[in-house]
């Protein structure tokens, strides 16, 4: 089967490899990059492309999302066309939490000092922005029993969010706005994972200048995001 993928969900995913530490070097995050901004708005690009960039047997989020993405296929139709949904549910699904939670708890005491939000902060999150001062948000992952504080979001870009819009989060990063049937996959993966339902309780607030023992994940995302948009 033949996987493309539409260079707004290309993009997406972009975006959010660029709030992480995600195991990419930076020449392979370049050639993304490339590709992308070398499409125009609408097209889609041959999956194959994408995970050529990368060494044999690589495990980076573009690998998982082809495979996850693969699943979700009807049977009959080639090739898979891989659009924004996809992205936000992988992000937002067991699936990456277990990668997430298998991966990161070997070295997880050089970087954590409370394991809820830590975890949290890897998830893809529908929130709704209640604050803007400049280049810094804060937002609300609000669910049936609760709700967390996100303070000190960074917003790259021109088109800056306002008051009660939704948008997507990963980390410190507002990725972008959700549309009501994508904030609606979002939530529905999210609540379909137990150990997230049941960690999130513990967290009342997590504030990305002062991110676990990383420290200023703000500004981290900020010069991420600076090498590649304005």
């Amino acid at each position: 089967m033949q996987l493309v993928i539409r260079r707004d969900a290309l993009e997406l995913v972009f975006r959010t490899l660029l709030t992480c530490g995600c195991p990419i070097t930076e020449s392979e995050e370049r050639q993304v990059h490339d590709i992308m901004a070398s499409t125009p708005s609408g097209e889609a690009i041959d999956y194959a492309r994408i995970l050529g960039i990368f060494r044999p047997n690589a495990n980076t989020p573009f690998h998982r999302l082809a495979d996850f993405a693969v699943w979700q296929a009807p049977i009959g139709v080639d090739p898979h066309v891989v659009n924004r949904e996809h992205v936000i549910r992988h992000f937002s699904s067991s699936y990456h939490w277990s990668h997430v939670v298998a991966h990161s708890l070997q070295d997880a005491y050089k970087k954590v000092r409370h394991i809820a939000s830590w975890f949290l902060a890897h998830m893809l999150l529908p929130v709704r922005i209640t604050g803007v001062s400049g280049d810094a948000l804060s937002a609300l992952y609000e669910y049936d029993a609760g709700q967390i504080r996100l303070l000190n979001l960074f917003s790259p870009g021109r088109d800056q969010p306002r008051s009660d819009e939704i948008f997507a989060v990963h980390f410190a990063g507002l990725l972008c706005r959700l549309s009501p049937a994508e904030q609606q996959a979002a939530s529905l993966m999210l609540e379909t994972n137990s150990l997230l339902t049941g960690f999130r309780g513990e967290v009342e607030e997590i504030d990305y200048t002062n991110f676990e023992r990383h420290g200023n994940y703000y500004l981290l995302c900020k010069e991420r995001h600076g090498k590649y948009y304005d």
